[in-house]
């Protein structure tokens, strides 16, 4: 009989103990034999490693230290990773039952590939809503749509040099790496079922998430914009679009938190583009 391919999975986490138990067990209870789960805290004063420690004998290696962000314990967990495929799951995200026996169906080994499927998002399941996979699966359609698919349950076949994240990045990690893994020629395979939940929650919908959010679309596309000449016109209008957007969001912090510079504010926006007033555009 065929051994399952390894999987690893890393959970990079920082203050979660109220998700991250819920998180571990959508993992280790999907029975899957050839699991390679690292947890990468960020030196959590909850009580976060008092969870972690209860699935000790789950998890392959697990460190609580303090660390340069999201993306820098992500990377620390994958240079460790030794699986034939890789995921990381935010440790407020699940994965959905038996998703890794699919994902390990899905795989032909030594395939440049990423496996995924659509995906629940919302506060639980019970009130989510299913987002489907974005068709069709082309590098342009993923650029000009900022991604094509969610990133918990989404795999990837790991390369000889493994790819790590791009610790430039805070919001649009993941968005980088799957562009860098498109343009390697990876190749997508969709699994006939959902793979997880995004949780959404108060805590996750920041202003200023949303501000950082836009701040790095409009720096991944003016880095990006002359490697893809046949869309060029088309991310320089999403760019704009994205400019426009982040102003609002600015002007809209300025006046909250620092209303003395919101003229100032205004006058910048203003130069940029008039139409940074007309919400939708």
């Amino acid at each position: 009989m065929q051994t399952q391919p390894k999987i690893s999975i890393v959970i990079p986490s920082f203050n979660q103990g109220a998700f991250i138990e819920e998180t571990i067990q959508s993992v280790v209870l999907q029975g899957y034999p050839n699991l390679e789960l690292i947890i990468i805290d960020g030196g959590s004063t909850d009580n976060s490693v008092e969870i972690i420690k209860k699935y000790e004998t789950n998890i392959h290696y697990w460190i609580s230290e303090k660390d340069n962000g999201q993306a820098h314990a992500i990377n620390k967990g994958l240079k460790i990773a030794t699986g034939e495929l890789h995921s990381f799951l935010n440790s407020d995200d699940l994965l959905l039952p038996n998703v890794l026996f699919e994902v390990a169906k899905a795989y032909q080994k030594d395939k440049k590939q990423i496996i995924t499927g659509n995906w629940f998002e919302g506060n639980d399941l019970k009130s989510a809503i299913c987002r489907e996979v974005t068709q069709p699966l082309t590098l342009e359609n993923l650029i000009l749509n900022i991604g094509l698919f969610g990133q918990p349950g989404t795999f990837w076949s790991a390369a000889k040099t493994s790819m790590v994240l791009d610790e430039s990045y805070h919001y649009c990690l993941d968005f980088e790496l799957f562009y860098r893994l498109f343009t390697h020629q990876y190749e997508v395979t969709l699994i006939e079922k959902p793979v997880a939940l995004f949780r959404q929650h108060a805590k996750a919908k920041t202003a200023t998430l949303q501000i950082l959010k836009h701040k790095e679309i409009v720096i991944f596309l003016e880095n990006n914009i002359n490697y893809h000449t046949n869309i060029s016109a088309q991310m320089l209008k999403l760019k704009e679009r994205n400019k426009r957007t982040l102003y609002r969001l600015e002007l809209m912090e300025t006046l909250q938190k620092q209303p003395l510079k919101l003229i100032a504010k205004v006058w910048e926006a203003l130069k940029y583009d008039p139409r940074v007033f007309i919400k939708g555009i």
